[in-house]
């Protein structure tokens, strides 16, 4: 009783500091939007009602975004782990968990930084990172990325640390010189620590009350003492790996600026590691690039080369965190998994080109479709990726509307695969300051039998606005 006491007074602190900043930052002017929403989710294989509470402040250049969540079970019981305030470590999990985004002027500045979600980043013209994000997941897994920038009209620089929270699965510097006013210079440095710790990031599907109930039992049936908590602890935090499995990568480019439309590029990528059979990987040029930027869109033209054998371009992209490790354990095997890195062993060198198309068609949505085809021989490899965001207030009743589609370097883009991703989201009014949202997201895990198995994130919440 006195734990569940203190865990209230710890929510109540919580919130009412947060009333505090909120209130103060309105006598200082500043804007502020608070929502809110309630359903459900599953931690350690058990269902707790959710209530989430989602502040969004600015002030100037200032952003500030958190995302407070309660989890409470059938019986009323608080989900206390994510408030844990017992000593200086679990003190600053507590309170990094609760940010969603903190932000600090805009990409265009000197100098800008924002840590917690990166929704999107691009360095260079995305032969490495091509629109890298840390927020696939979210909410279920939550990650306190930063990315930062600095320097003047010379020299500028670009950091990103994709969590802080665990091992990161990218951790980024981009250094460009401008040489005039119509051309730049930029170097790049990319690399994952270890790709094997998104194995750790995987949720269990053990219910961590059914093991405890089963391991009592055991207790009485042999009379012994097993600290059934403790080992079930132990249990959760063991790793189904060992070792690091680092994977890096360097590229070099150049743009100049031909008009206030177009611009032509180039950039050079290697990749740094080891292949499964101990090759070393590869490296690739994107040569010639044009960009071209008109009212409402954008339109890229690339060649694409890949000189040497283990290397595949957009190496960080979007679901970067999610295909780093793949996981194939099923009923026939147990903790097998292969890395990214891994797989690139299958790809030669190749040439061919890549196009990327983005346009705002009358504020009625706007879309992206980015296309790569590389080929040798009978050999071919393609990308197709995009998105599309259409404007809820065409449709009575819908606050939004967004699909996403994504399958890099397959002989067929529109076959899904371990390399898929698609997903979307969904909100729809419920009543005057309420709305509806479903999210989803899906990937696909090779089985046993040589097919392929959907593995699908889901979230539906009621969301509120105060």
């Amino acid at each position: 009783m006195k734990n569940k006491m203190y865990t209230y007074f710890k929510i109540y602190i919580s919130f009412f500091v947060i009333g505090l900043f909120i209130q103060s930052n309105t006598l200082l002017f500043a804007n502020y939007i608070a929502t809110g929403s309630f359903g459900a989710a599953t931690i350690d294989g058990k269902i707790y009602n959710q209530i989430s509470f989602r502040p969004e402040i600015t002030y100037n250049k200032l952003g500030l975004g958190l995302d407070v969540n309660i989890y409470i079970d059938a019986n009323g019981e608080i989900y206390s782990k994510n408030w844990m305030f017992s000593n200086f470590d679990t003190s600053l999990e507590t309170i990094m968990d609760k940010i969603y985004y903190l932000r600090w002027g805009n990409r265009n500045d000197n100098f800008y930084f924002r840590a917690g979600s990166l929704p999107s980043i691009t360095l260079g013209y995305g032969a490495l990172v091509d629109r890298y994000s840390n927020s696939l997941e979210y909410p279920q897994v939550k990650k306190i990325g930063l990315n930062l920038i600095a320097g003047n009209d010379k020299v500028k620089f670009e950091y990103i640390h994709s969590d802080f929270k665990s091992t990161p699965g990218l951790i980024a510097l981009e250094t460009q010189f401008n040489l005039s006013s119509r051309s730049n210079v930029f170097i790049n440095i990319a690399h994952d620590i270890n790709q094997l710790s998104r194995l750790d990031e995987i949720p269990s599907n053990r219910s961590e009350s059914d093991w405890i109930d089963w391991c009592q039992e055991l207790e009485q049936v042999l009379e012994l003492s097993l600290e059934c908590s403790s080992t079930y602890d132990l249990i959760e935090n063991q790793s189904p790996y060992e070792g690091k499995d680092p994977v890096s990568g360097i590229s070099i480019g150049a743009d100049y600026v031909l008009s206030d439309k177009i611009s032509i590029y180039s950039e050079w990528a290697q990749l740094i590691g080891k292949t499964d059979n101990d090759q070393n990987l590869g490296n690739g040029i994107i040569f010639p690039g044009l960009s071209y930027r008109f009212k409402n869109g954008k339109f890229k033209l690339e060649g694409r080369h890949i000189l040497s054998n283990n290397f595949m371009f957009n190496y960080w992209d979007r679901s970067y965190d999610i295909q780093r490790t793949i996981d194939s354990s099923n009923d026939y095997n147990n903790d097998e998994f292969y890395t990214k890195e891994s797989t690139l062993q299958e790809y030669k060198t190749m040439n061919g080109v890549y196009s990327y198309f983005s346009y705002d068609i009358l504020r009625i949505m706007n879309f992206l479709v980015g296309y790569q085809y590389l080929i040798k021989d009978v050999n071919t490899y393609k990308s197709f990726s995009s998105s599309i965001n259409i404007n809820p207030n065409l449709i009575p009743k819908v606050k939004k509307i967004e699909f996403f589609y994504q399958n890099n370097n397959v002989s067929n883009p529109f076959k899904l695969g371990s390399s898929s991703i698609h997903g979307y989201d969904i909100g729809v009014e419920a009543s005057d300051r309420m709305t509806i949202t479903y999210q989803s997201r899906t990937t696909y895990r090779l089985r046993e039998n040589g097919e392929f198995e959907p593995i699908r994130i889901m979230q539906l919440d009621t969301q509120f606005d105060f």
